[in-house]
């Protein structure tokens, strides 16, 4: 694993299993700041309650396996905090057109608000990877096997072109084809990982292994428990509402919205490798890199304009 020097004494491992302390602090800290209604908690409680519990995780993790997404690779980590605001920002983008969920009661300062936007959004594809590792780690080795899928290239062709029918259909028609978003990614990106031969669902279940595709599941709807739990105890936050199904809320978000979170967890697995795939192509090339991060943070700044714009209820 190699050694760490935090401050330059403290051994890596060390800091790993010190997280879960630091982690377990902040979000009671918080907790207890947002129980005695301070402001500034009330506006950044969501992102000092999810960035807690990666730490959580994260250390859990590590503890139980000798490994986590953090022990694994610090570089890594970071860039996948970053690259998850390009990730959830696409999200943001087909929402304005189908106009499923509105932000209220943000920071009136631009400068804060979009901070805020970066730091939460930041956090999405750690919280599921971490819990999905947490679960997988329960396996102990031991796979969870069901009936194999022959992949073929004609399935490779038609579940792309599903993806493409996916983005279309939500796109024209989304009060009625809006759940297709939950779904395009899985169709575009797995065909597209298998023949780069990145790791998917689709390889493993072509050899009747299904413990990882099981775990990311459980691991999307244990998340967006989570999502929702602590946004709904967020004075910033946000709403959900359906075109139809609009029913039977638990805090912010109607029954049947739960369901989303389940495939869009293996979204996020299958973009996460697609873009680990782009993260090793540019690990040595130091200019592109940096031009490609220079253009992303434009991007960042387009999209945020975009949702004080039309997404954010002031």
């Amino acid at each position: 694993m190699g050694d760490f020097d935090y401050l330059g004494v403290v051994p890596k491992e060390k800091v790993l299993r010190f997280n879960l302390y630091i982690g377990l602090f902040v979000l009671i800290f918080s907790e207890s700041l947002l129980i005695l209604g301070v402001s500034f908690i009330k506006d950044w409680f969501y992102s000092f309650a999810w960035w807690s519990f990666i730490l959580i995780m994260d250390s859990l993790n590590f503890r139980r396996t000798k490994r986590s997404p953090l022990s694994e690779s610090t570089r890594l980590f970071l860039f996948t905090a970053f690259i998850s605001v390009f990730v959830w920002l696409i999200f943001e983008l087909f929402n304005l057109r189908l106009r499923n969920w509105t932000y209220h009661d943000l920071p009136p300062s631009l400068w804060e608000r979009w901070i805020g936007y970066f730091v939460a959004f930041a956090s999405v594809i750690l919280a599921i990877k971490e819990i999905a590792f947490f679960i997988r780690s329960f396996f102990k080795g031991r796979e969870f096997s069901l009936f194999k899928i022959r992949i073929t290239s004609p399935l490779l062709w038609i579940l792309f072109i599903l993806g493409v029918f996916s983005v279309v259909l939500s796109l024209a028609w989304p009060r009625i084809f809006f759940p297709f978003v939950w779904l395009c990614f899985i169709f575009l990106l797995e065909p597209l990982n298998f023949r780069l031969k990145n790791r998917t669902f689709l390889r493993e279940v072509e050899e009747g292994k299904w413990s990882h595709l099981l775990s990311w599941i459980l691991a999307g709807l244990v998340a967006g428990m989570l999502w929702e739990f602590w946004n709904f105890w967020a004075t910033s936050h946000w709403k959900y509402s359906l075109p139809y199904l609009n029913l039977g809320r638990v805090f912010q978000m109607p029954i049947f919205g739960y369901t989303g979170f389940l495939p869009f967890a293996l979204e996020i697995f299958a973009i996460d490798q697609s873009l680990f795939w782009v993260y090793r192509k540019l690990e040595r090339k130091l200019l592109v890199r940096i031009t490609v991060s220079i253009l992303l943070l434009f991007f960042y700044g387009v999209c945020f304009y975009l949702i004080d714009t039309f997404t954010l209820i002031r």
